[in-house]
């Protein structure tokens, strides 16, 4: 399980026991992007007092994206480890929804289950309908010109199986924020491999401050058509 972190430390403690406590066979990988509240201090204290958890600190704010490679790379190096998750920390993605992707994955319904807030069953809570637009409209928006027939291209709740990740050129990978989550749909289906959703309930942050940025929303807003021109070439080819 991946968790990446900045600015998490009303969160981090919290979210590391609710996931833990889910099963015995979840462990953690906690990676923080220099925090200035103290995110990596706490974390490491957790780690020093559960051996489930590792902290990967990081000298500056270097980005989702990466924070998210640099992970599944550690994890990878984890010959028994089949199953790679990946979700946010702040609890905008429920423990519980977790399992129900881990338990999708492990019935083998996809090589990658996604966590979907756009599904019939699902639930988006406390955002303004600006917000809610916006988030529709930009899988909407990168469905048309991609071609990925995903509910939720922008979801952050992933459950990987290993041979998906390992099929995946992370050092090809340049996007973050919403960026990298469509990228990576797009690599997985790129490879053949398929990729299943299941409904969550989708909860805005109570503690600590929103990551979105207008860098994020340009490049996810370039993303799609940069996706489809290398699609393109790769035809040529």
């Amino acid at each position: 399980m991946v968790l990446p972190t900045y600015n998490e430390i009303d969160n981090v403690r919290r979210i590391a026991a609710e996931l833990l406590v889910l099963s015995p066979a979840i462990s953690l990988v906690i990676v923080d992007d220099g925090s200035p509240d103290g995110t990596g201090e706490e974390a490491e204290r957790l780690a020093k007092a559960e051996p489930r958890v590792t902290v990967i600190r990081r000298p500056g704010k270097l980005g989702l994206g990466t924070a998210y490679r640099q992970a599944f790379r550690r994890v990878l190096e984890r010959p028994e480890v089949g199953f790679i998750c990946q979700m946010d920390a702040d609890f905008s993605h429920r423990p519980d929804d977790l399992l129900k992707a881990i338990d999708a994955a492990r019935a083998g319904a996809g090589d990658v289950v996604v966590g979907s807030r756009y599904l019939p069953g699902a639930c988006v809570k406390n955002w303004s309908r600006g917000r809610l637009w916006l988030s529709r409209f930009g899988t909407l928006y990168a469905r048309l010109i991609t071609g990925i027939p995903q509910a939720d291209l922008t979801a952050g709740m992933k459950c990987w199986r290993r041979k998906t990740l390992e099929a995946i050129d992370l050092d090809r990978v340049t996007s973050d924020g919403y960026g990298f989550q469509i990228e990576m749909s797009w690599n997985a289906r790129r490879q053949g491999f398929s990729i299943h959703e299941v409904p969550i309930t989708f909860v805005e942050r109570e503690h600590g401050t929103s990551k979105m940025s207008w860098a994020i929303l340009w490049e996810a807003l370039l993303l799609p058509w940069k996706l489809r021109m290398r699609d393109a070439a790769a035809r040529s080819r």
